[in-house]
């Protein structure tokens, strides 16, 4: 059995659980059952739907601490825990339980675990020996250990048409800048654009309203297909979150920005590896979507290239299926699983 720990909700998106799915799915191809323990009930129904059980603890997601009296009397082989809300002590109490893998992007502390994976671009940049004092766990760090979802594997890389037609707007599960709202409102006409709406977006309603009578306004909600969705475009827009990834994969030239603190060193990163213009901190200004449809404009075709032939050099879609063989048969593995 393996037991993750994550949330989502309107505060903290849905990154954390979509990758927690991930290798929940690569744990199923071996034959490894899973359990979501959750804080309160947001996503119980999407976890369900992905033939997963649930234990919700009806608990504060951002005071871990005060949830360890609550955790349920199951056993387990692994513990994957997936929060920028825990704690050294949360940590080491669940090590009691089990053995910990924990995905971090934040190096916030020493974790006390017997994995750690940043599967972020900047990971193995992070002075994990520093913070370990020369003692750290095991460490997966890197792209090649991004979990994507089993349809973003094994796609073939495609040369980007000259001419820009469709864009895709992918702003996270709450958009808290509402910046899908504020492309509804511009009412552009250069191209079609593909506006992705997660689950936590309190826009919906408006946004539906103000496109109905835009004929190059699409818009998604609960896609089962994203493949489709995002190799259907010549340029995709996204927050610097997991999204990143999956376009990626699909080989789409792409275009990141900053919502959160937790998304500039990623942002900062896919740009430096040529994996996608940066356009910056949409905190910062106004009205961001302005200054996305420009950079639209300035993403010339030989740029583009540059960017997919990168996107097929680094990230392939295998990251979940190593991630998980490294847990089951590598390091302080169980030694159950033959491969």
């Amino acid at each position: 059995m393996i037991i993750f720990r994550a949330d989502a909700n309107p505060k903290v998106g849905m990154g954390h659980i979509m990758r927690c799915l991930s290798i929940a799915d690569a744990f199923r191809d071996k034959g490894k059952d899973s359990v979501f323990v959750l804080a309160d009930h947001h996503v119980e129904e999407l976890i369900h739907k992905r033939g997963y059980e649930t234990i919700v603890l009806e608990s504060l997601y951002n005071d871990m601490d005060s949830e360890l009296s609550l955790w349920p009397q199951i056993s387990s082989e692994w513990m994957i825990v997936d929060s920028y809300y825990v704690t050294y002590t949360y940590l080491d109490s669940l090590r009691n339980k089990s053995k910990v893998v924990y995905l971090d992007d934040l190096a916030a502390f020493p974790y006390p675990v017997d994995i750690l994976i940043n599967y972020n671009a900047y990971g193995p940049e992070i002075d994990y020996l520093g913070l370990y004092h020369n003692h750290p766990p095991e460490l997966l760090l890197g792209v090649t250990y991004a979990p994507l979802r089993e349809m973003f594997r094994g796609i073939p890389m495609k040369k980007p048409r000259k001419e820009i037609r469709d864009v895709l707007l992918s702003t996270g599960g709450a958009d808290d800048l509402h910046l899908a709202l504020q492309l509804v409102q511009r009412r552009p006409k250069k191209y079609n654009y593909h506006i992705l709406i997660g689950a936590m977006n309190t826009d919906r309603d408006e946004i539906r309203r103000l496109a109905e009578d835009q004929d190059n306004i699409i818009i998604h909600e609960n896609v089962s297909d994203m493949r489709s969705l995002i190799t259907g475009c010549d340029v995709a827009i996204s927050a610097a979150g997991s999204t990143l990834y999956e376009i990626c994969a699909c080989g789409v030239p792409l275009i990141t920005y900053i919502t959160a603190d937790n998304q500039i060193l990623g942002a900062e990163a896919f740009e430096k590896l040529g994996l996608a213009i940066n356009c910056g901190d949409m905190r910062l200004v106004s009205n961001g979507i302005e200054d996305l449809l420009r950079m639209i404009d300035k993403f010339h075709y030989d740029q583009r290239m540059y960017t997919v032939s990168k996107m097929e050099k680094l990230i392939d879609g295998d990251g979940a299926q190593r991630m998980v063989k490294y847990i089951l048969v590598g390091g302080v593995s169980t030694g159950d699983d033959k491969y």
